[in-house]
C-alpha cells in the first residue's frame, strides 16, 4: 500500500495490533483442537484396590487420528512461530510477566504435543477449552497493557527508499506529523558502499546524495538521541546491530534484507509502546515484513 492509499484508511496496523489479531486465531485454532479431542480416565485409583497410588495423573488424552493429529501440528507450528514475536515485547520481563509467559506457552504446547501423560489435563473438554480460553486472554492482556511511548510512531527506513528520496519528512501523509525515524547501521552501511561503488553513476550520485543529507541532520543535535528533521519529526542514527535469541530462526543476519527486518523487530522490541513501521517499496522485503508483522509503507511518488 502506498501513502497516499494509507492517509485515506488510516495507518497499518501495528505490530502488536497484527500480533493480537494472530493471538485470537491461534485460541480458535487451539480450541478447535481440544473440542476434537478426547479425555480419559487414567487414575490408577479408579479400580477398588487395597493399595492407594498417590501423584499419579488422574486424566489424559484420549488417542488421536490422523486429521486430529495434523490439526494438532498445524497449532503447534502456529505457538512456536508466535511465541518469540510475543517476548520480543517483553526483553526484560518482571516475575509476574515471565511466569505468565512461561507457563501458558509451556501448557499449550503440551497440549498439542502430549508427548506424556500430564497433571495440566483436566476432567472434561469444556474445562480444557475454558482454560485455553484464559491463557490466551491472559497472554493478549499482557501486549494490551503495555507502557505508552512518548514516540507512539517509529519509522525504520530502508536503504533504497532512501536513495529514491533522503528525505526524512514526507511520511507524515501515511504516518501523521509526528514520527522519529531510525536509520539502522545496515542501511547507513549500505548507503557508503553504494556511495563507493554502485553499479552505475546514476546510483552512486543517488547514494551520495542521501549520505550527504543524513550527515547535515547530525549538525541538529545529538545523532543518538533524536535530531530534529522538520515540524514534529525527528531522527535517531542507531549503531547497535541486531542480536537476539528471540529472532525467528529463518532470519540470516548475513543478509542485508533481514538484518534490516531484524533490526526493526528489535526496534519494535525497545518501543513496545510505540507502532513501528518500515519504509520500503521492495517487494520482497516487504514480504518477509509481513511475515513477521511489522507493517510497511511505500515512499510517496516523486
Amino acid at each position: 500500500k502506498g501513502v497516499g492509499t494509507v492517509a485515506k484508511v488510516g495507518r497499518p496496523p501495528s505490530f502488536a495490533q497484527q500480533l493480537q489479531e494472530r493471538l485470537t486465531l491461534i485460541e480458535d485454532q487451539l480450541v478447535a483442537v481440544v473440542e476434537s479431542s478426547s479425555i480419559h480416565n487414567i487414575d490408577p485409583n479408579r479400580y477398588d484396590s487395597a493399595a492407594i497410588f498417590i501423584g499419579f495423573v488422574e486424566w489424559d488424552w484420549g488417542p488421536s487420528d490422523p486429521a486430529l493429529e495434523a490439526s494438532r501440528m498445524s497449532a503447534l507450528r502456529e505457538l512456536t512461530e508466535v511465541e518469540p514475536l510475543v517476548r520480543l515485547l517483553f526483553p526484560h520481563p518482571v516475575g509476574r510477566v515471565e511466569k505468565q509467559l512461561n507457563g501458558t506457552f509451556k501448557l499449550l504446547r503440551g497440549w498439542m504435543t502430549r508427548k506424556k501423560p500430564s497433571h495440566s489435563v483436566p476432567s472434561s473438554i469444556d474445562v480444557a477449552v475454558a482454560k485455553v480460553r484464559s491463557e490466551m486472554a491472559a497472554v493478549r492482556g499482557l501486549v494490551e497493557q503495555l507502557p505508552a511511548d512518548s514516540h507512539p510512531v517509529r519509522l525504520a527506513v530502508d536503504t533504497n527508499a532512501l536513495i529514491d528520496c533522503p528525505d526524512l519528512s514526507i511520511y507524515t501523509g501515511g504516518l501523521g506529523p509526528r514520527y522519529r525515524a531510525h536509520l539502522m547501521p545496515v542501511v547507513l552501511g549500505e548507503l557508503d558502499d553504494l556511495k563507493r561503488s554502485g553499479r552505475t553513476p546514476e546510483l552512486r550520485e543517488a547514494a551520495a546524495k542521501a549520505v550527504k543529507r543524513l550527515k547535515g541532520l547530525r549538525a541538529n543535535g545529538d545523532p543518538r538521541a533524536g535530531v530534529r528533521v522538520a515540524g514534529d519529526v525527528s531522527a535517531v542514527f542507531e549503531h547497535i546491530e541486531p542480536a537476539s535469541g528471540d529472532l525467528p530462526g529463518w532470519l540470516d543476519l548475513t543478509v542485508p534484507d533481514d538484518r534490516f527486518i531484524a533490526s526493526a523487530l528489535l526496534l519494535q522490541c525497545a518501543h513496545p509502546g510505540s507502532a513501528v513501521y518500515a519504509a520500503t517499496g521492495d517487494i520482497n522485503l516487504q514480504n518477509k515484513l509481513s511475515a513477521v508483522g511489522i507493517p510497511f509503507i511505500e515512499p510517496p511518488n516523486p
